[in-house]
């Protein structure tokens, strides 16, 4: 009793303090808000072309910024659908095979063929992947977050600074998140350098407003090029079509072996996998991700071709024929 309240307490603890590293970013654009409006478009821009100007395109990046970032963070996980959650029944039979090794397997893989589940790919050690959380068989690219607690589909990473896990429901937010932040970061750096300038050129001028300028140029910078690091990475990531997992472990077939370009369809279709085809659409924080996070299209090579497609399922993986960009 008292280990499953100290359990309970952990939990609680934790979910509390997941909300610190949201906290003090939305802390950090507040002040930022003030910063730049007042304290340097207010007080200290004398014209009134370039003061509109920095205010119009400054609410703009905020207001991008801000709408991918909540979006990141509220948009729950999307779950496997119930049709890979294993019955009781299925799950002891699964852990009372005498042949841990090769009967666990014939018993996932004859569930897998009688509910027709598109399940292509193998854990590091060649088997059908299953989440003994969850008592679930996982989907192709599918993990299970230990903070959230759950599977969830196509998992890319859990980020603290959503404290939200990133995956096929929210990816696309997350990545636009990071690239309005760049934006916006930049556009403070390029419209308060000038001024930043100025406080060390003319230290007998010294004000309250001006210190503001000056913490506000540094702190834009630090944060924009931590966000155009991670920004360009999961911007590389999507071009190759991995995700941040699959980069420790890259993607098998059953009976095949780990291949990296796998899922890699060609740069344009890749980043339609996660933005969609529709550019207008890609850059703003509404879901246009295509298909259902289960079903994915494989690359039709030498090492697909030569892989045992084991599934049991009587629908083929979709291949496509995209060649590498």
């Amino acid at each position: 009793m008292s280990a499953c309240k100290n359990k309970c307490t952990v939990n609680k603890c934790q979910q509390i303090f997941g909300w610190v590293p949201v906290i003090f970013i939305l802390l950090i654009v507040g002040w930022s808000y003030y910063a730049y409006v007042y304290s340097l478009c207010i007080v200290q821009v004398t014209s009134v072309v370039a003061k509109v100007f920095f205010l119009i395109f400054f609410h703009l990046f905020l207001s991008l910024f801000l709408w991918s970032y909540i979006k990141a963070i509220v948009v729950p996980p999307i779950q496997p659908p119930k049709q890979f959650h294993l019955t009781s029944s299925e799950w002891e039979a699964i852990h009372t095979t005498a042949d841990k090794e090769t009967n666990q397997n014939t018993v996932l893989g004859a569930i897998v063929a009688e509910r027709n589940l598109p399940v292509y790919l193998s854990g590091p050690d060649g088997k059908i992947r299953v989440c003994n959380t969850c008592a679930l068989i996982k989907p192709d690219r599918s993990h299970h977050c230990s903070t959230c607690g759950v599977c969830l589909l196509k998992m890319d990473h859990h980020c603290p600074w959503t404290n939200n896990c990133i995956g096929f429901h929210n990816h696309k937010y997350f990545i636009v998140f990071l690239s309005w932040g760049v934006i916006y970061c930049f556009f403070i750096i390029c419209t308060s350098a000038s001024y930043f300038a100025d406080f060390w050129r003319y230290p007998d001028a010294l004000s309250v407003d001006r210190f503001q300028v000056l913490f506000l140029f540094i702190v834009a910078a630090m944060f924009g090029l931590c966000q155009l690091g991670l920004s360009s990475y999961h911007m590389y990531l999507v071009g190759i079509n991995l995700s941040t997992l699959e980069t420790f472990h890259y993607p098998r077939l059953r009976g095949g072996q780990p291949d990296k370009t796998l899922f890699n369809l060609g740069i344009k279709e890749n980043f339609r996998e996660t933005f969609g085809s529709r550019f207008e659409m890609a850059v703003l924080p509404i879901f246009t991700t295509p298909g259902d996070g289960v079903n994915w299209r494989f690359r039709l090579d030498h090492s697909l071709q030569s892989a045992n497609l084991e599934s049991g399922s009587t629908n083929s993986p979709m291949l496509s024929t995209a060649k590498l960009s």
